[in-house]
């Protein structure tokens, strides 16, 4: 939806970050959004353990949480030399996001202060979801939440061949945004992410960064370079305020 959305009427269709005009900003979800991270992990572990395998919290921090599904299983299926044939790829998928919906089924995920963010942004910006998330469940979650006509696109795991840390999730997305907005740049999209693989994707495509620290320290999301870092999504509201010019 163009941004304006909830009867609210923007100055402009852009504004200026910085020395730099910003139009659009793209949302990673789980971790940004949606406090579903363990939850995810203990659905993958589930699956895991049916399998015969295991995995550390700190592994799944450090090399799994910027992982798309079907990334997860074959990096784990690959690091302890299974084989990994298609079918059974799916069945894994299927698997988890049964357990998924299980634990989310009668509770919403969103955090706190995200559907506040998500509609001051969207009277502001075009926007748009990049994630590594099955459709249905960021559906799922936006609708709980009323926002998902906030979003003018969204991109998930079925939309793109590479996952996160490359840059297609993020390029995909401006793709999607420049069907309504025909003169949209890369450098005039801002990302908004919880991880480093997350990071340096947006980099990748051509975005700026605003990192939140829900899911690792701000020293380790620095690390990557982002060009902003805040505590949580309770604190984006006021870093939009501070940094952008009217």
């Amino acid at each position: 939806m163009a941004p304006g959305v909830g009867g609210s009427t923007p100055h402009s269709n852009c504004v200026s970050l910085r020395t730099h005009m910003v139009r659009a900003l793209i949302f990673d979800f789980n971790g940004v959004l949606a406090d579903d991270d363990p939850i995810h992990m203990e659905a993958f572990r589930r699956v895991a353990r049916e399998e015969g395998l295991s995995f550390t919290d700190k592994e799944y921090l450090d090399k799994y949480l910027p992982l798309n599904d079907w990334d997860c299983f074959k990096t784990l299926f690959a690091e302890r030399v299974r084989p990994l044939p298609p079918q059974k790829l799916e069945d894994l998928i299927r698997r988890k996001g049964v357990y998924y919906f299980q634990a989310i089924a009668e509770k919403t995920v969103l955090f706190d202060d995200a559907t506040m963010a998500v509609k001051a942004a969207a009277a502001r910006f075009w926007l748009a979801i990049a994630s590594g998330a099955r459709r249905e469940e960021i559906l799922h979650i936006l609708k709980q939440g009323g926002i998902e006509k906030c979003f003018s696109a969204i991109v998930s795991a079925e939309d793109v061949r590479r996952g996160k840390p490359h840059p297609e999730p993020f390029s995909r997305a401006h793709e999607k945004l420049l069907a309504m907005e025909p003169s949209l740049t890369t450098a005039e999209c801002v990302a908004i992410e919880d991880s480093v693989g997350g990071i340096r994707s947006a980099h990748e495509a051509g975005m700026r960064c605003l990192a939140i620290a829900h899911s690792y320290g701000p020293d380790r999301l620095r690390s990557a370079n982002p060009e902003w870092v805040i505590g949580s999504i309770a604190n984006f509201v006021s870093w939009m305020e501070k940094e952008v010019s009217k």
